[in-house]
């Protein structure tokens, strides 16, 4: 299954004429060189001048990776689509590849290493002299399906750090879940595998539970690499921290070993900034809520330390995608994943003790209040909560909202406040934080409806109230795909009093403050 080298890699293919069209090159000629000779012809140009007569302002390393998508997107879109090939930006490898310095592991292993950027920011965070070493003892791996990836990938690495190399790197061609790709002993792996579907299942595969049970390709990536690997850094969506179907991909990480694992938000900034190239849709940026986690295989040390949602504005990017910085957000907590707890909670570490109260104070939970029949006391809850979460006592304008009926008038109050609190948006980011509020989970979200006192009832009608009366007044909307969304945008004023008063109820501090950073759309904030 192992890519043979290439001994002819410097061919006699680039005439006069090649060479003054591609030392003249630009995005235009490149583009139509693509339509018409094809992505893999093309490139074998570009790689062969390179090494023959180096960079020019035009053909260079640096911009190999762009170029590439940009390719990908005019030669086979759809190949692209299915594939879920995302470009790892240069910050983040290097936040990466100083997480994987630290790792333990001989061998350096990029799987699904596509152009190179993520290899090649590790052997210049270690040093032109230990890159070279690591070359010369062939303990450099690289793996991809992508021929022409790979090739590239290669060619800028022997291009950085000497054409003698060649021979000296591992380059494997192949596909990963194939059994008989396997990777080597004591080995450290850095990745950013495909996000996509698993439509069918191939016959040289381990069918685990983790493929049955996710169909995703970056989930099953992550079991084998966490299996084989003695560590790894890699970098995939963050569905995998609570999703359903990835419970055993958890569990399976729970099991190997221990780590540390950052979520991210994609508003308003995101991980994976910049275009999409040849992506069906009218979105042009990028929309994967990332995650990159770090495994260490461990008999005895088990469990995860886990960031809270990590939301940033674009100026904010290159002061938090420090190391240091992005690791004083983890939770000091290990979480271990088993039957009783079954996601990974997103919780900042100085809301531990307001969450355990929370937890332990309630005896209710959202779905013991209502009532299987409708009647007067209906809330009606938008489904989709950017910055925070909203109630209203009549039905709204708009496509995704979730419709409840509490039993009893002071249930109703209750629920109407606790919806419009930080309490039931602070749920749904610790446990999901993605498009959606489903209802499933709101409908277990903790309730200290058992420990209010007839004052705090009282308190809460009065709030309720004097917002219901309001409703209108605060009623927005907005066009989205051609329909008129409403939502309503309380003053926080009547946030921030039914906070104080929940904090005070589960025997908590009364400074709603402390959900600031819940609601922020920044990372600094004082």
């Amino acid at each position: 299954m192992k890519q043979k080298n290439n001994k002819t890699f410097i061919s006699n293919d680039i005439t006069k004429e090649i060479y003054d069209k591609l030392n003249n090159y630009n995005i235009n000629l490149y583009k139509k060189d693509v339509k018409d000779l094809g992505l893999e012809k093309t490139w074998n140009y570009l790689c062969e001048f390179i090494i023959k007569y180096g960079e020019n302002e035009f053909i260079n390393i640096n911009q190999f990776s762009n170029l590439y998508e940009i390719g990908l997107a005019i030669d086979d879109k759809l190949q692209k689509k299915k594939h879920g090939q995302y470009y790892t930006p240069d910050d983040v490898a290097l936040v990466m590849s100083k997480w994987l310095i630290e790792c333990e592991g001989e061998n350096i292993c990029d799987v699904g290493c596509g152009t190179g950027n993520l290899i090649l920011t590790y052997l210049d965070s270690i040093g032109k002299k230990n890159a070279i070493k690591l070359l010369k003892e062939g303990k450099i791996y690289l793996y991809d399906y992508d021929k022409v990836a790979l090739k590239i990938c290669k060619t800028s690495i022997i291009k950085r750090y000497g054409l003698d190399l060649y021979d000296s790197i591992n380059d494997i061609l192949c596909d990963f879940l194939n059994k008989e790709i396997t990777l080597p002993e004591n080995c450290k792996v850095i990745s950013n595998p495909p996000y996509s579907s698993i439509n069918s299942y191939n016959e040289n595969w381990v069918i685990s539970d983790v493929i049955k049970d996710s169909h995703e390709w970056y989930s099953a990536f992550m079991e084998k690499i966490f299996e084989q690997g003695k560590s790894s850094v890699i970098i995939t969506p963050f569905s995998f921290v609570s999703g359903n179907k990835f419970y055993s991909l958890r569990k399976k990480m729970c099991e190997l070993g221990n780590g540390n694992i950052f979520v991210f938000d994609n508003v308003p900034g995101n991980i994976f900034y910049g275009k999409k190239h040849g992506i069906f849709n009218s979105n042009t940026a990028n929309s994967v809520r990332a995650s990159i986690t770090i495994l260490n295989s461990s008999k005895e040390k088990k469990g995860f330390k886990v960031s809270p949602m990590i939301r940033f504005k674009k100026e904010e990017r290159k002061k938090l995608l420090k190391n240091d910085i992005l690791e004083s957000t983890l939770n000091d907590n290990l979480q271990i994943i088993d039957n009783k707890n079954i996601c990974f909670k997103k919780i900042f570490k100085d809301l531990n003790y307001i969450y355990d109260n929370w937890i332990t104070k309630s005896n209710f939970k959202f779905k013991d209040l209502l009532s299987k029949e409708r009647n007067n006391y209906l809330i009606d809850i938008p489904n989709t909560c950017r910055y925070n979460t909203t109630a209203s006592s009549k039905k709204l304008n708009r496509v995704g909202s979730i419709t409840v009926y509490a039993k009893t008038e002071e249930e109703f109050y209750f629920l109407y406040c606790f919806i419009n609190s930080s309490f039931a948006y602070w749920w749904w980011r610790i446990y999901d934080g993605g498009i959606t509020y489903s209802k499933g989970l709101i409908n277990i979200m903790p309730l200290p409806f058992n420990i209010l006192s007839e004052k705090d009832k009282n308190d809460f009608k009065k709030i309720a109230k004097e917002m219901i009366s309001k409703e209108k007044e605060y009623i927005s909307t907005k066009v989205n795909a051609g329909s008129i969304q409403e939502n309503i945008k309380f003053p926080e004023k009547y946030r921030n009093k039914i906070d104080k008063k929940i904090l005070k109820i589960i025997g908590c501090n009364d400074n709603y403050k402390v959900f600031d950073k819940i609601h922020s759309n920044k990372f600094f904030i004082n």
